[in-house]
């Protein structure tokens, strides 16, 4: 069951961005980096990744990734995104689903969306 984020874990999470203990450099290329690390108690892992774009704020990016209408215009996988509820200022609750190449299948999920103004 997912719990509201609150102050503590965002400073958690902007931990992670630096620190690599424990995490597998997946990927190298040019200026991107992905990593991955096992959940405990998960059958999935976390991601991250670090990469530079020239000229491109860090609040564009957030804009460009969380904007629902736009996302439609960048993201050709998407059939659908909706926002679910607010649960407060940094946390809402929201539906996607999408299109899974080569086999055309429909993948749908709920996410929890944990967001943070500093």
């Amino acid at each position: 069951m997912a719990r509201i984020a609150d102050d503590s874990d965002f400073e958690a999470l902007k931990r992670l961005v630096d620190n690599h203990d424990g995490w597998t450099l997946e990927l190298s290329k040019s200026d991107t980096e992905v990593y991955t690390r096992p959940v405990p108690g998960c059958n999935f892992n976390m991601v991250k990744i670090h990469t530079e774009f020239a000229d491109v704020t860090a609040d564009i990016v957030f804009d460009v990734l969380h904007d629902p209408d736009y996302r439609k215009v960048w993201d050709s996988h998407m059939l659908a995104s909706e926002e679910i509820g607010i649960l407060n200022v940094n946390n809402d609750v929201g539906y996607y689903a999408t299109r899974k190449e080569p086999d055309k299948l429909t993948r749908e999920s709920n996410k929890l969306f944990k967001g943070y103004d500093a």
